[in-house]
């Protein structure tokens, strides 16, 4: 299986929703989370639900949440992005992260995503 297939096939399987856009590799998948950070920051922080995000004018979710995924945080949604892109990708998940233009915020997710998999990724080096 490829990345996506990989990624939405562990997104699904925690009943959440995959990005709009198919993301053919890591690097786009990275750079949907940092989309997803600046959007919630602008519509009140992290906690607040995809729901609410998409009412707020975010498109990324293509504009057809399912009524039990609107009510998920974007906290708890761009964490388990993180673990699925890491579920994904393995140990390469860090030659992915060196190379992404991303905020601490993502790095921070990918770094606990990693280290929770049981692969070692320094939050100073990644």
């Amino acid at each position: 299986m490829g990345f996506w297939d990989e990624f939405s096939s562990c997104m699904h399987g925690s009943g959440l929703p995959t990005p709009a856009e198919v993301r053919a590799s890591a690097g786009e998948a990275l750079e949907f989370l940092e989309e997803l950070h600046h959007a919630a920051e602008a519509a009140g922080g992290a906690e607040v639900t995809l729901g609410a995000l998409e009412t707020a004018g975010f498109a990324g979710f293509g504009g057809e949440l399912a009524v039990d995924a609107a009510a998920v945080t974007v906290s708890f949604y761009a964490g388990a992005c993180a673990g699925c892109i890491v579920g994904a990708t393995g140990s390469a998940i860090a030659d992915w992260l060196a190379q992404a233009d991303v905020g601490p915020d993502v790095r921070s997710e990918i770094v606990t995503a990693a280290n929770d998999a049981g692969i070692t990724l320094d939050q100073a080096t990644a």
